[in-house]
């Protein structure tokens, strides 16, 4: 039996976000028992200062909550620390200078699967918290691999309906929150969007609770992400001594 190299999940951001790319992360994972799967710790602290407030509205920064986690993950020995907050990457680099650990990036993990499922200079949607747009954490990244961003009429509007969809979904109301997001994402591909990346880990949540036949045109980040997890662990085994 292989010696599986421990991840960390830092989560709370909000609480259903950590759950969900755990989730993912055993859903995906190429196991046929349950030693064959990654061993993980979640630290889920749902007191982390909101991203967005912090990013737009001069409110408390979540850097000291975040370095808590990644902390207390390296105490608990993990070898690789994974995020489950697409706003929280704004501040990935102040986290990666922190700790001796790798940190995993949604947004590398997002690129390699663009690249898959469309063409090189295809047109693309995002949906996500205002906060992740201001802190541009993922266009000038994937503008500089040659996709181009559509712009819906109403971009105001547009934002309305996710950040709604987004708050039902945090205040458990998920399908209500997933009615709003899949209109949101109606717009986006109306206005020639290929591929909707789903960049807020709420935002797949609450679309999963709905019936909508646009989830072949979404991109979920957080299970992006959950298979940049699972390819880590994989690279990290140790073969068993005999």
């Amino acid at each position: 039996m292989n010696s599986h190299a421990t991840l960390g999940i830092l989560g709370g951001m909000g609480p259903a976000a950590g759950i969900d790319l755990c989730r993912k992360i055993v859903d995906q994972h190429p196991a046929h028992r349950d030693q064959d799967h990654i061993p993980f710790i979640l630290y889920s602290v749902p007191q982390i200062p909101d991203r967005t407030e912090a990013l737009l509205r001069d409110g408390a920064s979540p850097l000291d909550g975040m370095l808590d986690g990644v902390h207390a993950l390296e105490q608990s020995g993990v070898g690789c620390i994974a995020i489950a907050c697409n706003t929280a990457h704004a501040w990935l680099e102040a986290l990666r200078h922190r700790t001796r650990l790798p940190v995993l990036d949604v947004v590398d993990a997002v690129a390699g699967e663009l690249s898959q499922c469309v063409a090189p200079g295809a047109s693309i949607g995002l949906m996500a918290t205002e906060g992740t747009h201001h802190a541009n954490v993922y266009r000038p990244r994937l503008e500089a691999l040659g996709y181009r961003f559509v712009q819906v009429a109403e971009p105001l509007a547009h934002q309305a309906l996710v950040n709604e969809g987004i708050r039902l979904t945090k205040a458990g109301e998920s399908r209500r929150g997933g009615e709003a997001l899949a209109m949101a994402m109606e717009l986006l591909l109306a206005a020639g969007a290929q591929r909707v990346i789903l960049g807020c880990t709420e935002i797949p949540v609450a679309l999963a609770t709905c019936e909508t036949p646009l989830g072949r045109f979404g991109l979920d980040a957080s299970a992006a992400l959950a298979r940049a997890c699972i390819a880590w662990s994989l690279a990290h085994e140790t073969p068993a001594r005999a």
